[in-house]
């Protein structure tokens, strides 16, 4: 969320610039000692606005020690070309861009306001806007409606000329994104196509039009720079749940969609205030998305809290709904950033690195540069939840909440709060006898398990709404529980026979592991010599298996790798370590030497018994015939078939009659793999007499009575 005139202030300083949010005289920052800056973070956390105020960007540096690797914000179009006459103006964003380029942060520009010259209809930035009526219900920022505006330069409407081609000179929206991404492609190369479209303080136009502008962004985009990164608008979510939807189902209706991944590479996501939001909310919009398009990435590209209590600041606080104290904000920042982690969210920008022009106080850093706790937080995130190989979410019966992180550079990271209000002794099973407890403000110190738990104490949540005091939206004081062991398991996998003459192949495997002890393996399979690796078995307990999902004279290679207790895995075995060729037909000599009328029922051939002639299939389970059928009272033949089932049909040749007579018998047949010719000797088969029928009236409907 960001207020409309902001863009103008920053890149531009001959634009009037406006007030921060001042402290009183009196106020005395709360004196927080930060971490040592983050030197090795994975390039997962971002925040938005980090430049502020002007140049040199005093939180630059602060962002940067807290491990944040990437900024967002918007290049806005009618301060890039505020006339029709296509002259862009670069200048100020060239100075922003190069700063934070040069610093080492990656970026995300988000592209968004139409000029009055381009506007087809929507409030313009001249006309009263009020933050009052963002959506209702859910959290969405405000800002501070008190600061000056600037002139009528935006807007929220559609462009002009949008549904035409996106390189025709009347699709000003196409010309834009494209001259600018082209500008900054060597050092910008994720690009946001406007933002909360959703919410029509942003948007004004349908959902059929920000489709549009996302098709005509993207396909500009690409023709600018075909390796950049086009990002959906922003979803405010809770303004439209349904919004998206309605976009993706437009899109996915568009014949050019899938050759153009559905005109967006990643679905850009905002959610504040409750900590699970960034689990269940961003599995429901997965869920959706996946409804009409196939699965995309998702960035977190907005998430944070207001603090209401920054005495700092604000000299006699009320608590209001959505927002938190100082220190619960701090505990938002880790549940946040592991339930992301666990909803399989790729990026995570916090929202914001500070408080410039909010009516509300977001950021990690205040105006005057001191640091809120959640600052302390943040570097705790993205210090220790790092590059796992796995991420699993769980929920016990007594409100605790554990996201673990497995396989990290510093072992098994296990982040545990606790839901419910009320304070809860917690034992944690065990995986090795010590673990690092690491709180809140990133002080450690070492826990030992009894009988095989650590045993911790989970203070209660306390961030409760005002409105409604049974729902508390962050959890209480969160810990991480670090399990040193980083080194990975052994494996290996057993040789297999150049051939298989069989219909499944049995695969086996060892492993070893000397510090937590194997957790399972995972196996893989692969089908031709030019074929991929699939999934077969994950974390499997089992050292052997057996695949039978198999077809003739194909080769089937096998790999696998092991798992330990702290989520460290092995590396793969060798592509031809374990590779058969597959020959499951076989030559079959059948004969059957009578077929004869078993008169009492009992398959026993006496004098009394005759043989039966009938007509003779050997049928697959398809039930399609693999042999030529004959007619007679026995029958032999030499054949090479796929082993399986299959069935000899004998069905008389007057049949069907009426008694006396014979019934027709269905034999079946068992194909086995083998070398040698399978024999399949049949002395005699029995048909069973036919002594009566029964005849049903059919009545024709369309009789008189």
């Amino acid at each position: 969320m960001k207020r409309w005139w902001l863009p103008f202030i920053i890149v531009l300083p001959l634009l009037v610039l406006v007030a921060t949010i001042s402290s009183p005289a009196s106020a005395v920052p709360v004196q927080i000692t930060p971490l040592p800056p983050v030197e090795d973070p994975d390039g997962r956390a971002g925040t938005c606005y980090s430049y502020y105020p002007n140049p040199p960007y005093p939180y630059v540096p602060l962002v940067l020690d807290a491990g944040s690797r990437w900024d967002r914000f918007d290049f806005v179009w009618p301060v890039i070309e505020p006339e029709i006459d296509d002259t862009y103006v670069f200048t100020g964003y060239d100075i922003l861009v190069n700063e934070l380029y040069t610093d080492g942060l990656d970026m995300v520009g988000i592209l968004l306001w139409t000029p009055d010259w381009a506007a087809t209809s929507g409030r313009t930035a001249a006309a009263p806007r009020s933050f009052d009526d963002r959506p209702q219900g859910w959290y969405a920022p405000s800002f501070d409606t008190s600061l000056p505006r600037i002139a009528a330069v935006a807007s929220s409407s559609p462009p002009q000329g949008l549904y035409l081609a996106w390189n025709d000179p009347g699709n000003y929206w196409g010309d834009f994104v494209y001259d600018t991404v082209l500008h900054f492609k060597d050092r910008v190369q994720y690009w946001e196509i406007w933002n909360e479209p959703e919410w029509d303080y942003f948007w004004t136009g349908s959902s059929t039009d920000y489709a549009q502008l996302l098709k005509v962004g993207y396909q500009a985009t690409k023709a600018a720079c075909p390796e950049c990164t086009v990002l959906f608008g922003g979803l405010h979510y809770w303004a439209n749940p349904n919004y998206y939807r309605w976009v993706l189902n437009i899109i996915s209706q568009d014949t050019d969609a899938p050759a153009n991944n559905y005109f967006f590479d990643i679905m850009s996501v905002h959610l504040y205030s409750g900590s699970d939001n960034t689990f269940d909310i961003v599995n429901q919009i997965r869920s959706g998305m996946t409804s009409f398009v196939p699965d995309h990435p998702i960035w977190l590209t907005e998430t944070g809290v207001a603090v209401w209590n920054d005495y700092t600041v604000d000299p006699d606080p009320t608590k209001y709904d959505y927002a938190s104290t100082e220190h619960e904000a701090a505990l938002y920042v880790l549940q946040s950033y592991a339930n992301a982690w666990a909803s399989g969210v790729d990026k995570y920008f916090f929202f914001r690195t500070n408080d410039e022009d909010m009516d509300e106080y977001f950021g990690l850093i205040r105006n005057d540069q001191s640091l809120r706790p959640a600052y302390v937080a943040y570097q705790v995130a993205t210090n220790y939840m790092v590059t796992p190989t796995l991420t699993t979410r769980w929920t016990y019966g007594n409100g605790v909440r554990r996201v673990t992180l497995w396989g990290t550079p510093r072992g098994k990271v296990s982040v545990l709060w606790n839901t419910t209000p009320t304070s809860t002794i917690f034992d944690y099973t065990a995986i090795l006898p010590t673990a690092t407890l690491v709180d809140r403000w990133g002080v450690t110190q070492t826990i030992t398990a009894t009988a095989g738990a650590y045993s911790l104490t989970m203070a209660g949540a306390t961030a409760n709404l005002v409105a409604d005091p049974d729902y508390y939206m962050i959890g209480g004081e969160t810990y991480l529980v670090i399990e040193d062991d980083t080194i990975p398991p052994t494996v290996t996998i057993n040789s297999l026979p150049t051939t298989t003459y069989s219909t499944t192949i049995a695969v086996s495997w060892d492993g070893n592991d000397g510090e937590t002890g194997i957790w399972g393996f995972e196996v893989e399979v692969k089908e031709g010599a030019g074929g991929e690796w699939a999934d077969w078995l994950f974390i499997t307990p089992s050292y052997s298996g057996g695949f039978s999902d198999l077809q003739h004279d194909e080769q089937y290679c096998f790999r696998v790798r092991s798992w330990d207790d702290a989520g460290n895995h092995s590396g793969w075995t060798g592509d031809a370590e374990a590779c058969t060729t597959v020959d499951i037909d076989r030559e079959v000599h059948f004969d059957l030497d009578l077929l004869f009328g078993d008169e009492n029922g009992n398959g026993i051939k006496d004098g009394a018994e005759v043989s039966v002639t009938a007509h003779l299939r050997f049928a697959n389970s398809s039930s399609t015939d693999v042999i030529t059928p004959a007619i007679g009272s026995s029958w032999e033949f030499t054949t090479t078939l796929l082993a399986g089932d299959y069935t000899l049909i004998a069905t008389p040749i007057d049949w069907p009659s009426l008694p006396p007579g014979w019934l027709p018998r269905w034999e079946p047949i068992l194909v086995v793999p083998g070398q040698s010719t399978q024999v399949i000797a049949i002395p005699s088969l029995g048909l069973l007499p036919h002594r009566t029928s029964l005849f049903i009236p059919i009545a024709n409907r369309n009789s008189v009575p």
